[in-house]
C-alpha cells in the first residue's frame, strides 16, 4: 500500500512537472553564455520521460504525452534495480526545478564523466545537474550545433567534471525565430555591450 502510495505521489509530481517543462522549454532554443563561448541548447518532448528515472512500458512520445494530459497513471511506472526508488524520487523533485535552472544564475560543466557516459557539458545549481550531448544519426553524425538535454543526475557533479565555468548570460528564443529575442539572466558584472561580436549578431533584443 505504502509504495502503491509512493507511486501516486510521484506521477502527480511527474505531471506538473511536465507542464513547466512544455510551457517553459519545449519549442525554444536557449544559449548559455560563458567565457566569450556560448553553447545552444533545446529541450525534447521525448527525453522527459528520461529525466524522471522511472521504469514503464510506455513510448517516451507516449509518456509525455499520458503526463502533460494528466492521463499518466501510477500503474504504468514502476521502479527496479536500474531504476531505484529512492533515486527516482529524488530525480522527481528536481524536475519541476529545471524550468528555473534554464533562465537563473547557474555553473556550466564541460567533459563530465559518469560511469556509463561522458557528456560534453552540464548545467548545475548544485542540487541537480543536466547533462547535455548533440544528437547523433545511426551513423554517429551530428544532427544540428544544438546540444540536448539527456539526463538528470542527482547532485552538482563538480568532481566529475573537466572545468567549471560561471554562466554569464542567458537567452532564449522560439525555434521559428532565427534571433535571440529575450535575456532570461546576466550576472550583476556583465553587460550586453561586452558580448563577442558574434554572440551580439545572435541578438534581437529590444
Amino acid at each position: 500500500m505504502e509504495m502503491n502510495q509512493d507511486r501516486i505521489d510521484i506521477v502527480d509530481t511527474i505531471k506538473k512537472a511536465s507542464l513547466l517543462y512544455k510551457n517553459n522549454l519545449v519549442g525554444k532554443r536557449f544559449m548559455y553564455v560563458f567565457e566569450d563561448r556560448y553553447i545552444e541548447v533545446i529541450y525534447k518532448a521525448e527525453n522527459f520521460r528520461h529525466l524522471t528515472g522511472v521504469d514503464t512500458k510506455l513510448s517516451a512520445q507516449q509518456f509525455y504525452k499520458y503526463a502533460v494530459s494528466g492521463k499518466l497513471e501510477a500503474s504504468q511506472i514502476w521502479f527496479s534495480h536500474a531504476h531505484p526508488f529512492k533515486l527516482c524520487k529524488r530525480k522527481v523533485q528536481h524536475i519541476g526545478d529545471i524550468a528555473q535552472l534554464a533562465s537563473t544564475e547557474c555553473f556550466l560543466l564541460e567533459e563530465i564523466q559518469t560511469d556509463t557516459t561522458t557528456y560534453k557539458f552540464g548545467t548545475t545549481d548544485l542540487n541537480f545537474t543536466l547533462c547535455l550531448n548533440k544528437e547523433t544519426d545511426s551513423q554517429g553524425v551530428e544532427k544540428s550545433e544544438c546540444f540536448v538535454v539527456h539526463s538528470l543526475r542527482d547532485g552538482d557533479c563538480f568532481s566529475k567534471s573537466g572545468e567549471a565555468y560561471e554562466v554569464t548570460h542567458i537567452f532564449s528564443r522560439q525555434n521559428d525565430k532565427k534571433k535571440y529575442t529575450d535575456l532570461l539572466y546576466m550576472d550583476d558584472t556583465s553587460s550586453l555591450e561586452s558580448l563577442p561580436l558574434q554572440i551580439k549578431n545572435m541578438l534581437e533584443i529590444e
